[in-house]
């Protein structure tokens, strides 16, 4: 997976970002593959907790995108 975004500190995000979906994937993979050995409470809160992250970084991106419009684009 290719990122980058031409402001530094929103492309070091998408680096970070990048790495925890693929961890996600590799997790939700994991959990997949155990559930016909039935499922772990300490699987299913790793993935819960992988999910978090990715969002809380979304999120975060966003905020930057925004406000490096903002200040390219003043109102």
């Amino acid at each position: 997976m290719s990122t980058y975004d031409s402001d530094p500190a929103i492309d070091r995000e998408l680096q970070g970002h990048a790495l925890d979906a693929r961890q996600l994937a590799d997790a939700a993979r994991h959990y997949a593959d155990s559930l016909a050995a039935g499922a772990r409470t300490e699987d299913a809160d790793r993935l819960a907790t992988l999910v978090a992250r990715v969002s809380r970084q979304a999120h975060r991106i966003d905020g930057m995108r925004e406000i490096a419009r903002r200040g390219q684009y003043p109102a």
